[in-house]
């Protein structure tokens, strides 16, 4: 699972990984940490990072988390799908759709340069013996269409971008 946060108006994205309850593998940047939690009342968790242990006092406000750990006070923000997007309104942005399971590409439905309207299915994938419509996030020009008709690609493979 990926998680994003900001701080300080960076996001950072963290890749998620349970290994057993309580413990994940978090991935920052190219690094990966073994992680256990323990949580010690509704506010504060004991974490074991690497095999160092943080105490971390976590209070939820209606917009953000306010987290103190080692002695030091950080402000967590909270973002919503709209606050996230409304960042970019107005820019025209390049977004590159990548596949979220090993697949098939069965039919390309545009073409390189095609002008698409925002949920516009652009092409076809068959994963898990099921066909599923892949369609553009936003209005704009294809591109780039990476993979051919017939095609298989993993999971995490560039299928089209749309700027």
């Amino acid at each position: 699972m990926n998680v994003s946060f900001w701080l300080k108006d960076k996001e950072y994205k963290l890749r998620l990984k349970e290994k057993a309850p309580n413990r994940m593998e978090v991935g920052l940047d190219k690094k990966t940490y073994a992680v256990s939690v323990e949580i010690l009342n509704p506010d504060e968790i004991l974490l074991n990072i690497d095999g160092k242990i943080f105490n971390a006092i976590v209070c939820p406000n209606s917009s953000s988390y306010s987290v103190c750990i080692i002695g030091k006070s950080y402000t967590v923000e909270k973002k919503t799908a709209s606050q996230i997007l409304k960042g970019t309104a107005g820019k025209r942005q390049k977004r590159d759709i990548k596949t979220s399971m090993p697949g098939k590409i069965i039919k390309i439905l545009v073409e390189e340069g095609s002008s698409v309207e925002e949920g516009q299915a652009v092409l076809i994938l068959e994963a898990m013996k099921m066909q599923n419509e892949i369609k553009s996030p936003q209005k704009g020009k294809i591109t780039k269409i990476a993979p051919g008709q017939g095609v298989s690609v993993e999971t995490g493979a560039l299928l089209f971008s749309v700027e």
